[in-house]
């Protein structure tokens, strides 16, 4: 019977060597300085001394295995914590023998608790795509679910082949992972960030999204879709997404008359009137829903020409066309 309290017999093959440990650390501070593990840790009670994961001697690593064993957590929780640590060790060497492997399927760990520490052990290794997989697992109970989307959002492109960030080749792993299991947002940063990001991939999705969120994150979500489309950092984001393609979806979405009100003010008078192509935004909706009388009637700029025609020869020809009536009907 597999004695998880037993040292010397869980870490018969060595402990966490120095290039283990500095890769960990590594890791540590490309996950914003904590890993899963240690959060773990402390939602299970068990207190961790500063820089005591990795642990860089043995006595340390004899500390750690002692807090974990004479906690009063239940011994399932003390097997998935020591299973991650000899997840730790094998990956060490491709020499080391399997050992968290063994451990597993000695203890006969249950396949949702298997399923989550080989989720957030390769959140920490940033294996991003290995984790979505394990950490969508049917019936697994989502723990941390906030915390590990923000990661996906802001590292989950710097595993193999990603640039960094929600932009990188792992995009779609974040959406993938809200899918799946429905993150509450509950914290204001991971929602924007969040956002953002579905801005980024498909405007009108976005917009959709945004509907079925609550009442009171309607309008602030609706500003960062604007922002997100018309801003000049993300004009050249992805070249089979350009800005004008974003730009012309968000002038074709079904707005409300309350949305409506609210993107021209926004766009004019608030916080978006400095966005690249708010004014360009604001006259093509007028057009589109006959409110020629307030197109015509706006002291704009002249705009770009396209085509020899920019906006004030466009006003002129509608103002000409509607005459004393003041708008068409």
């Amino acid at each position: 019977m597999y004695d998880v309290e037993n040292f010397d017999a869980v870490f018969e093959h060595g402990g966490y060597s120095e290039s283990l440990v500095n890769d960990i650390q590594t890791n540590q501070h490309a996950l914003g300085g904590r890993t899963f593990f240690e959060r773990l840790l402390d939602v299970l009670g068990i207190k961790l001394d500063r820089r005591m994961y990795p642990p860089s001697t043995p006595t340390i690593l004899l500390d750690l295995h002692m807090r974990i064993t004479n906690s009063r957590i239940s011994l399932h929780y003390k097997h998935c914590l020591i299973f991650y640590m000899l997840k730790d060790i094998s990956s060490s060497s491709p020499s080391m023998p399997d050992v968290a492997q063994a451990m597993a399927k000695n203890v006969h760990l249950d396949k949702r608790f298997y399923s989550f520490i080989e989720g957030i052990w390769e959140l920490d290794h940033l294996q991003f795509e290995t984790a979505v997989q394990n950490l969508t697992y049917p019936g697994l109970i989502a723990t941390f679910p906030d915390e590990i989307l923000m990661v996906l959002l802001t590292r989950g492109g710097m595993g193999v082949g990603g640039r960094g960030g929600a932009g990188g080749a792992k995009q779609g792993l974040a959406a993938a992972y809200f899918e799946c299991v429905n993150p509450p947002l509950k914290s204001e940063a991971v929602r924007r960030e969040y956002a953002a990001y579905l801005a980024r991939r498909n405007v009108t999705e976005m917009y959709y999204w945004i509907r079925s969120r609550p009442d009171e994150e309607h309008y602030p979500l609706l500003e960062i879709l604007v922002q997100e489309t018309l801003s000049r950092e993300h004009a050249h984001d992805d070249p089979l997404y350009p800005r004008e393609d974003k730009a012309e979806e968000l002038v074709s979405l079904p707005f409300t008359e309350e949305e409506e009100d609210w993107l021209e003010q926004f766009l004019s008078e608030g916080r978006g009137r400095a966005l690249r192509g708010a004014e360009d935004t604001v006259n093509v909706r007028r057009i589109a829903n006959g409110k020629f009388a307030e197109f015509v009637g706006a002291n704009g700029s002249k705009g770009r020409r396209y085509g020899g025609v920019n906006w004030e020869g466009l006003r002129d020809g509608v103002r000409r066309g509607i005459g004393a009536r003041g708008e068409v009907v």
